[in-house]
């Protein structure tokens, strides 16, 4: 599978990763500025406290907000009857309507029939039902639910890709959803981050043929395994999972003894399975669900509830039976959430954490992490805070800009589309300079007058005279010199398929600051919209063009 760019950490790495040499024939010759700009001289990089900063959503508000004209859902069942979670977006637009925010407009679509057709304009969506044009939706006014109904349906795995590579909002975005769908990489990404979880071991057809790897893997999960001496292991408790279940189905408890002919049982019936094996820990009671919103620049825990198991069976899933009621979380089990749902780069995370037996293993501590999901029911949730889960998540979703998009692609030089206003779109070549930690996006302009005394400016485009407030200024290190730029708020910016609204703009001028370019991007704003720049290509997202004329 290829690395995702946010897995790379210096451009560096990047032309290792792709064999790319540092100057080529089909590398472009890169622009030169006059320096890298920043606000502050030292740049200085955050470092993250130990803790996470520990927020919980608000469950007493009065009104509940919304700021999306349109709601996406891609589900398995259009019947809220079936579908406890659909029936809970229906509740939430009657309670936003009664409040009297913005109502949304709500398209379903089964994952199983939905298709898409790309056009030059855009893209529409169907499903044999209903049909929706996304020429007029954007990543500010349109909201999307990915139900697990869309895991392993082709074509709606598809359609999600081409939402997500236009930088819509989704809930969940495909590949973090696929992993953490995955029990044995949802394993592996924990244990990379060491997150507590019980000990683990992947297991095949071919691993239980060979009988050295396989106690390598049993002693991994459990040191007191004894390859030699079945009737020891008798006494040792194992969970057995498949990889792809949910809502607790495809999971059994087993001992040591009886493991193997279980497994052989199993990978008779189905030689291609694969199932992750953990350490039966002793839990204190049932497990606990912690929902946790994860944006650019913080974290909310939405809500949490204890899952109390049913009378003779050791799993606490709700959809099996099992009873939800309140539960205070500890500190510990606070950063565990947060810390998990963080690295898995989900937007909307539950996890699932298991309170141990106090001491019952000084290793892993008092709570392990069983599983992450990607998809979490709303059923008993709701119940359990008192007040419908999904309003409670639409009530944190209100500012754009705090999404995290899907990580896609770009040059470091492309074709830039600036809306002054709703009559007026530039057309202009940019950089986006990732040394750029500068408040605001710099638009040069050749004609640009400042009027400190009353915070207005007065630039002329193309024939055409603008005058606009500002109230903050940017004053980056430029030459050795310290240079002040007016922020103002220009309607809109485009780069490829991607737009975003209400944009702070510093203002240079031109014969000041003598660029190859017409506007620089900061890191900021890339952050915004989810790119991330190759340093040898250009105009990988855009057509060709030289430096505008303004």
């Amino acid at each position: 599978m290829e690395k995702m760019y946010n897995e790379f950490e210096t451009p560096e790495e990047v032309r290792r990763y792709y064999n790319l040499k540092e100057s080529s024939e089909s590398a472009e010759k890169p622009i030169t500025e006059v320096n890298q700009e920043t606000d502050d001289p030292e740049d200085p990089k955050e470092t993250p406290s130990e803790d996470l900063p520990v927020v919980y959503a608000d469950l007493k508000f009065k009104e509940c907000k919304n700021i999306f004209e349109h709601w996406v859902v891609f589900t398995n069942s259009k019947d809220p009857k079936e579908n406890k979670t659909l029936k809970n977006i229906l509740d939430a637009i009657k309670a936003i309507k009664k409040s009297k925010s913005l109502v949304p407009e709500l398209h379903l679509f089964l994952a199983e029939k939905t298709i898409a057709t790309e056009t030059e304009e855009g893209f529409s969506i169907k499903d044999g039902d209903d049909e929706l044009d996304f020429a007029e939706l954007n990543n500010s006014n349109t909201l999307v639910f990915s139900r697990l109904g869309v895991q392993g349906e082709g074509n709606c795995e598809e359609v999600l890709n081409i939402v997500q590579d236009r930088g819509f909002l989704v809930l969940n975005p495909l590949q973090p959803s696929l992993i953490a769908s995955n029990k044995y990489k949802t394993a592996a990404l924990l244990r990379k981050n060491d997150i507590p979880q019980p000990n683990f071991a992947l297991l095949s057809i071919d691993i239980i043929h060979n009988e050295e790897l396989f106690n390598e893997r049993m002693k991994d999960v459990n040191e007191k395994w004894d390859p030699k001496d079945s009737d020891k292991n008798e006494e040792l408790k194992f969970v057995v999972k498949i990889l792809d279940g949910h809502g607790g189905t495809g999971v059994f408890m087993t001992d040591g003894k009886k493991l193997m002919a279980i497994l052989q049982t199993i990978f008779a019936v189905d030689p291609e399975r694969e199932l992750i094996i953990q350490s039966k820990e002793e839990a204190d009671g049932g497990d606990i669900r912690v929902h946790v919103m994860t944006l650019r620049d913080r974290q909310v825990i939405l809500g949490a509830m204890k899952r109390v198991k049913i009378s003779g069976d050791f799993r606490s899933n709700v959809s099996l039976g099992a009873t939800a009621e309140k539960v205070k979380l500890t500190p510990e089990q606070e950063q565990i959430a947060l810390k998990a749902a963080m690295y898995s780069k989900l937007p909307w995370c539950a996890v699932d954490i298991m309170p141990l037996v106090k001491g019952s293993n000084p290793e892993l501590g008092d709570n392990v992490v069983l599983e992450l999901n990607a998809s979490p029911g709303t059923d008993g949730i709701s119940e359990v805070l008192g007040v419908n889960f999904i309003n409670v998540m639409i009530n944190e979703l209100t500012n754009p800009k705090e999404f995290f998009l899907q990580d896609k692609q770009s040059g470091y030089i492309e074709a830039v589309e600036l809306a002054l206003d709703d009559n007026h779109i530039l057309e202009l070549l940019g950089k986006l300079d990732t040394g750029n930690g500068t408040k605001a996006t710099c638009l040069t302009l050749p004609d640009l007058q400042i009027d400190e005394e009353h915070k207005k400016v007065t630039f002329s485009i193309q024939g055409t005279t603008f005058e606009k407030e500002y109230e903050d200024v940017s004053n980056p290190i430029v030459g050795g010199m310290k240079t002040t730029r007016p922020i103002v708020m220009f309607h809109s910016i485009r780069l490829g398929n991607r737009k975003i609204f209400d944009i702070p703009v510093a203002l240079a001028k031109e014969p000041d600051i003598k660029k190859n370019t017409n506007i620089l991007l900061n890191r900021e704003l890339m952050s915004w919209m989810g790119y991330v720049v190759n340093p040898s290509k250009t105009h990988l997202l855009t057509k060709e063009i030289e430096k505008t004329n303004l």
